[in-house]
């Protein structure tokens, strides 16, 4: 039981007895009247806030690294199976895994997959894919996947493409519906074709002649294993 407010005092009103604790408590009213707004108010922010993954994933790095903590990569376990697939199919050269902050990226060379001008994959690249599609299908269930297809400078010269930007986005979508077969949510997969507005490489050399490795390199698939889409590529309607 709780000691007696000894300021308390006891006031006599006609027939009845009102305690009064001259003003004590009055400022509790507007405290917690505050406190309300202010747990409202952020309440609301959280509610209409986005969350950025790589930022948080920066920050735990630095925290990590403050506090003398060990820092995990996000989905090394996930970037690792990727790399005991390369290496059962001796890839390791022709494919690299990058894990990021975002997700995970796996570039392959285009010539791996296509050859010149076609969309047709390859034998090899076939039962790569597969394999990766499977290994995201069990391990990367709530993660957004984007292929992008990437060519050379070099203007293609097709009835069935009238340029980069088709062959690209065509290549893209192989890959996607491949992805798609192998139990990959729909919903999940984005194609990009991006032509040669990203090069890795030079096309040219200095002397304006072609550079065979330059562009090798640049006729690329990457596959973008994202934790969030970009805000580019976000559905503007929600079902």
């Amino acid at each position: 039981m709780s000691a007696a407010n000894p300021n308390k005092k006891k006031i006599v009103y006609k027939d009845r007895i009102v305690s009064h604790d001259d003003g004590e408590g009055n400022w509790l009213v507007s405290y917690a009247d505050m406190m309300t707004l202010l747990f409202g108010f952020f309440v609301i922010v959280s509610a209409f806030s986005k969350p950025d993954t790589e930022k948080l994933e920066k920050l735990k790095k630095e925290t990590s690294k403050s506090m003398g903590v060990k820092y995990e990569k996000p989905n090394e376990a996930l970037s690792n199976s990727l790399e005991v697939v390369l290496k059962s199919l001796n890839l390791e050269k022709e494919v690299e895994i990058k894990n990021t902050d975002e997700g995970i990226s796996i570039i392959s060379k285009g010539t791996l997959f296509f050859d010149s001008g076609s969309t047709d994959l390859k034998p090899q690249a076939k039962e790569l894919m597969s394999k990766i599609s499977d290994s995201l299908a069990n391990s990367a269930k709530n993660f957004k996947v984007v292929v992008e297809g990437h060519t050379d400078d070099a203007p293609i010269v097709s009835d069935r493409f009238p340029s980069n930007w088709e062959l690209s986005a065509s290549r893209a979508s192989t890959v996607v519906r491949l992805m798609e077969s192998k139990g990959f949510p729909h919903e999940q997969l984005r194609p990009s074709g991006l032509a040669d507005t990203e090069p890795v490489a030079e096309n040219l050399n200095p002397d304006n002649t072609p550079n065979i490795d330059g562009r090798a390199q640049n006729r690329r698939i990457v596959i973008r294993v994202l934790k969030q889409l970009p805000e580019r590529m976000k559905p503007s309607i929600k079902k």
